[in-house]
């Protein structure tokens, strides 16, 4: 007659392969998603900033290669209501309005060329004998989708990582950690950092969040 005793041993060492399983995978996911938060993070900033450090398109370049491609625009409208704001028109596209500072307002008039530089088939400058002006895009939306990322993934992470399996600890610490992501991405994608800061502040901020959450869980 088999001793239920043994049985019950026997099953300890599966349920805890089983168990061990499980976080493996729960962490591995986690870390898959927030990778993929990472790089759309990374993205968002190439795309706002990427124009800084990229060389001037040769004759052959691709409108959306990874280089500057100068043109001339010309502005068509003056606004001053507490912002100053110039309209430019260019040949290959719409007409697009800047934020600008008061000298660049005044040293240019309705008629005035100035000098447009497209990035990735988009306009992100304006410049004239000095001034400059960007047109960065607004970078809550790219913040918003990486934040959620960062969010699933942490709770993954956490999840996988917990020493409990019933605190539930690692689902609700991910919408703590996506709240910070955004709010720390929507301000990071508007300075135009070195790429060490860029990826090395949120990186070294999210390990220690989430190994902190699984080391108290």
């Amino acid at each position: 007659m088999r001793d239920p005793g043994a049985s019950g041993a026997e099953r300890r060492p599966s349920l805890l392969a089983g168990a061990l399983l499980l976080q493996g995978i729960l962490v591995l996911a986690g870390l898959a998603v927030t990778v993929l938060g990472f790089r759309l993070y990374l993205d968002a900033h190439d795309e706002m900033h990427g124009y800084r450090t990229a060389p001037v398109c040769g004759t052959a370049a691709e409108p959306g290669a990874d280089c500057n491609r100068y043109e001339t625009g010309r502005v068509t409208a003056r606004k001053n209501d507490g912002e100053y704001r110039l309209t430019v028109a260019r040949e290959t596209a719409p007409k697009e309005t800047y934020n600008v500072d008061q000298d660049f307002y005044d040293d240019v008039q309705i008629g005035s060329n100035v000098r447009v530089t497209v990035f990735h088939a988009r306009a992100v400058e304006i410049s004239d004998r000095g001034h400059h002006a960007d047109s960065l895009q607004d970078p809550h939306l790219p913040a918003l989708e990486v934040a959620a990322l960062i969010a699933l993934g942490s709770a993954l992470t956490v999840n996988g990582l917990a020493r409990s399996r019933d605190s539930g600890a690692g689902l609700l610490s991910g919408p703590g950690i996506g709240l910070l992501a955004f709010i720390g991405g929507s301000m990071l994608l508007q300075l135009p950092l070195p790429l060490a800061v860029t990826l090395g502040l949120p990186l070294v901020g999210w390990i220690a969040l989430v190994a902190t959450v699984a080391a108290f869980t």
